[in-house]
């Protein structure tokens, strides 16, 4: 952790081709929960501003349900799930009308995505996906991304629009996420309690003091806080993604945190890779597993070789060529994950031929420690 990073953040700007911004629902409702146009258009003139540019900007847009109470007549009333997808699919069409009306003044056209989780998991839709976004981007337009809160569940959703935006990261490989919120900086303590708290400019690594520092300091309305931005930023940072967190509603605050003015940084020093290898070892579903013998784990581990048959003791689990797999070593330690080439069915213990190609390996975590 280091107290300030101006060249870090000013060498990020001047890299930087696609950028994300996640806006929280505090940030685009007013006293009184409705939506703010104010806080609209505050955003797409810095938006616009960075597209000038020549930033590709995706925006990830919270609000949809706050909007939908407000126009069904919910109040601020705990919601059943029912409530909730009804609220989402009314407040869904403000919440674009709005962003349509605010980006409309300087000339960006705007378009709306809506994802579930399956469009993620899966390797056919997240490609589908990624040519769909790459193609409005290139057209010149704004994609404005959403959770399908319609059809969300508790048990099948994305928990919240950070990681959401992160998985849009991923997709269009951004060099940087940005996430809006109410609060300027991660705190050292709850500055609502602590007079001593000190704002962090920069944390180079997320450790268990960092993740204890943000379960202190939490939004109020919404789904995310700071332990959400913090859990996001460490699950970014592992793929090479810088994230940063800022105040959204200060005029400039975006230009602000490049500048090093305000705002938590959360970085990362690895490269980031292909969004094929982004998809394999972070947004993928593994559905079984190759036990390696000590041998095959410690090549594997090396990053510059495929797996073999011969190396395979044991394949447990269900699953068939093309899905993704963990690779374990003797300790049943995960290794890597890669998208498999025979099914379970056709893998037999020391067999022969190759069964994950090191160009579809992505080593997990704890390989990149060691």
């Amino acid at each position: 952790m280091t107290e300030s990073c101006p060249e870090r953040r000013a060498e990020i700007r001047r890299k930087l081709k696609v950028l994300v911004v996640k806006v929280g629902s505090n940030i685009l409702t007013g006293a009184e929960g409705g939506l703010s146009s104010r806080a609209f258009s505050r955003i797409s003139r810095q938006i616009r501003e960075l597209r000038e540019e020549g930033v590709r900007v995706v925006l990830v847009s919270s609000g949809a349900i706050a909007a939908g109470r407000e126009r069904i007549g919910l109040g601020r009333k705990p919601l059943s799930l029912a409530q909730k997808q009804a609220a989402a699919s009314a407040g869904q069409t403000a919440l674009m009308g709005q962003w349509e009306k605010a980006f409309r003044r300087h000339g960006i056209s705007v378009a709306q995505i809506l994802l579930t989780p399956a469009d993620i998991v899966d390797r056919e839709r997240f490609t589908n996906l990624e040519r769909t976004v790459e193609t409005l981007l290139s057209l010149g337009m704004l994609p404005i991304v959403n959770e399908n809160d319609a059809v969300a569940t508790f048990e099948i959703r994305f928990g919240d629009n950070d990681r959401l935006s992160a998985y849009v990261a991923g997709l269009v490989r951004a060099q940087c996420l940005l996430l809006l919120s109410d609060v300027a900086y991660l705190y050292t303590s709850d500055p609502r309690l602590d007079p001593s708290a000190r704002p962090i400019p920069c944390i180079s690594r997320i450790d268990s003091r960092i993740e204890r520092m943000a379960g202190l300091s939490r939004s109020g309305l919404g789904t995310g806080g700071m332990s959400s931005k913090v859990g996001t930023a460490l699950w970014a940072n592992g793929w090479g993604l810088p994230v940063g967190v800022l105040k959204g509603d200060l005029s400039g605050g975006i230009v602000r945190f490049f500048d090093g003015l305000t705002g938590t940084l959360f970085d990362t020093s690895r490269p980031l890779p292909s969004n094929r290898k982004i998809w394999i070892g972070h947004f993928s579903r593994p559905r079984g597993d190759l036990h390696l013998d000590a041998g095959a784990a410690t090549a594997i581990r090396t990053g510059r070789t495929s797996l073999l048959g011969a190396g395979v003791t044991q394949t447990t689990g269900e699953f068939i060529a093309g899905e993704t797999v963990f690779l374990r070593d003797p300790s049943g330690d995960e290794v890597a994950r890669g998208i498999v080439r025979k099914g379970a069915r056709e893998i037999s213990p020391k067999g022969e031929g190759l069964l994950v190609h090191r160009n579809d390996l992505v080593l997990s975590e704890m390989s990149h420690r060691e």
